[in-house]
């Protein structure tokens, strides 16, 4: 666990309206509320991890961005 600084009342009032004022100009967004998860089957991850493992994915990519080489910045 952080560890968090005790503030005074005052100053953790302004640093409450600031994360609002924030959050309202859209410039603090709210943290996600349940961790990432994959919406892949479990059989289609270990596809994905075994083309990736063979090198498949890796020749599948070089082959795209060989096409168009503005991707490989992308």
């Amino acid at each position: 666990m952080p560890n968090r600084l005790k503030m005074s009342p005052e100053l953790s009032d302004v640093v409450e309206r600031a994360r609002q004022a924030a959050r309202e100009a859209g410039e603090l967004l709210d943290p996600p509320t349940a961790p990432p998860r994959s919406h892949l089957s479990p059989e289609v991850r270990a596809v994905v991890a075994d083309w990736k493992a063979s090198g498949g994915f890796d020749r599948a990519l070089s082959e795209v961005i060989s096409d168009d080489p503005e991707l490989a910045d992308q």
